[in-house]
């Protein structure tokens, strides 16, 4: 191996977070995770933690010849070159001057500096032995000197600590005290890129002196699905099995031993107190009776909440039945269906009763009537199935949410049209304005205030949110005025045709 993590001292590390941060967080050793990030001081909600430059950033180069090789490759032989190609390109970005002297015959290759491979290399990854068979093709294609070994690695530290710079084109980036950061699915700060590449960190919930801190390696919205699936995700792309308190049982606390996206409906109280345990003394590598989606016996021996009742094997199995019967039902909707049939089967599902309300799975299926209702016009329903997603994402995750955020102004705009704004309104909109027109304000607060604890007032989420609030104060002084004008002409003065 050229070279290993432990090569790159605690002591250095600090060094760096003493220069760039003066002192404030530190990174330490922990069990079974490894180097970690900890807070000196205490942070409340919503501050600033630190911003960081990037270490590195590679994009997609299509105009590049050496990027088209590594493409062709993948295309020909996905078998072999079966990573995304600007995986593989990100670790030929990151070679020296000295390493790339005599190459690549095709197309060119940017070199950084001894430093900046130094920190990329000193970035958490698994031990690399020998080099797989697609970085050996790609190091001979393209006729490079260096050890394939080296390229390998730096491959792996991308692979297990880069963060997403742009969609178009493609681009990952790389930070040296931001990749100490640990993930959880809990987390209790929160990341993103401005336009510059600057790391911005902020604390999404309060953090005390002596606290490791924490982002989400996950998008915002996988936070509302289940523990299941988050780890599943992370095991896929990061490569480790998550262990925080949301997917790991509490010893010490038997309420916090649950999935609470994950929720059934007991068959004796008729309440939706069943959830997926995830105490490890219910983990096992088979199912439970019955072909259900699930692998752990998570929910036999689970207690009702609401009447204390007991799930056996049984009820087990059909529970994960009837789980996996509305995932099929999900997944069927984006198929080539009309709408009524997407409809009609989505109601179906959702009414079998077994399933939820709590569950990741309703809220996806409310978000897929939520789009069908508004197409078909269907508004109240429309309308319900926004209500149905909130009350889920306030229930599923503990804390700050942005996915919560971002829903409540989904509905605030919903609300808006269905009042007049850029839409004509129907007969069952009007027997419901007043009512529609109390809710919307609420909701556009709740989104603002949220958004400006996790991302400040000035982040381009926040003015969004904040312009649709003032959108809406403006919509309303225009019909009160109209509405005052149509009492004293006899008519009820709600706009009803595109404002």
């Amino acid at each position: 191996m050229v070279t290993v993590m432990e090569d790159w001292s605690l002591d250095i590390i600090n060094s760096y977070c003493q220069d760039q941060f003066g002192g404030r967080y530190v990174c330490q050793v922990s069990d079974g995770k490894g180097r970690i990030m900890v807070s000196q001081n205490a942070i409340p909600r919503g501050e600033l933690l630190f911003t960081e430059r990037p270490l590195h950033i590679v994009q997609e180069d299509q105009d590049n010849d050496a990027f088209q090789l590594v493409q062709e490759l993948c295309d020909e032989d996905p078998d072999t070159y079966f990573q995304d190609p600007l995986w593989y390109w990100t670790a030929l970005c990151s070679l020296t001057a000295e390493q790339l002297q005599g190459g690549p015959k095709k197309g060119t290759l940017p070199s950084i500096s001894e430093l900046q491979q130094k920190r990329l290399l000193s970035l958490y990854h698994e031990p690399v032995d020998e080099a797989s068979d697609a970085i050996q093709g790609i190091v001979k294609r393209l006729g490079l000197k260096t050890s394939p070994l080296l390229v390998e690695e730096l491959l792996q530290a991308w692979i297990l600590n880069c963060f997403e710079h742009t969609q178009d084109p493609l681009g990952y980036s790389a930070y040296f005290a931001s990749s100490f950061v640990s993930h959880s699915c809990g987390p209790n700060a929160i990341w993103y890129e401005e336009d510059d590449g600057l790391h911005v960190l902020r604390a999404r919930e309060d953090i005390g002196a002596g606290d490791e801190v924490t982002i989400s390696y996950l998008e915002e919205h996988m936070l509302l699905h289940s523990s299941e699936e988050r780890r599943k995700v992370l095991q896929d792309t990061k490569r480790f099995r998550c262990g925080c308190h949301r997917c790991a049982a509490s010893a010490s606390d038997d309420a916090s031993s649950v999935d609470t996206c994950r929720g059934f409906t007991c068959n004796k109280c008729g309440e939706c107190g069943i959830f997926y345990r995830l105490d490890p003394g219910c983990v096992t590598k088979g199912k439970v009776k019955g072909k259900g989606k699930g692998k752990e016996k998570g929910l036999v021996g689970a207690n009702c909440s609401f009447c204390g009742h007991r799930v056996d094997a049984t009820e087990g199995g059909r529970l994960l039945e009837a789980e996996e019967a509305l995932e099929e039902v999900i997944q069927a909707t984006q198929d080539n269906q009309s709408h009524d049939e997407c409809i009609k089967k989505l109601e179906e599902a959702l009414r079998s009763g077994q399933v939820g309300p709590q569950h990741y799975l309703c809220s996806q299926a409310w978000r897929e009537l939520e789009s069908l209702y508004e197409r078909k016009k269907c508004r109240e329903q429309q309308r319900q199935m926004l209500k149905s997603q909130v009350a889920y994402e306030r229930k599923a995750y503990p804390g700050l949410s942005g996915s919560l955020a971002w829903t409540l102004e989904r509905q605030g705009a919903t609300l808006l049209r269905h009042l007049g704004f850029g839409a004509k309104m129907l007969p069952s909109d009007e027997a419901a304005a007043e009512t529609l027109r109390q809710e919307v304000w609420p909701v556009f607060q709740e989104a603002i205030d949220i958004l400006s604890l996790m991302f400040g007032s000035d982040h381009e989420y926040t003015i969004s949110a904040r312009k649709q609030y003032q959108t809406a104060e403006r919509f309303f002084a225009r019909q009160d005025a109209q509405k005052s004008s149509g009492q004293s002409q006899g008519t009820n003065g709600y706009q009803k045709k595109k404002d």
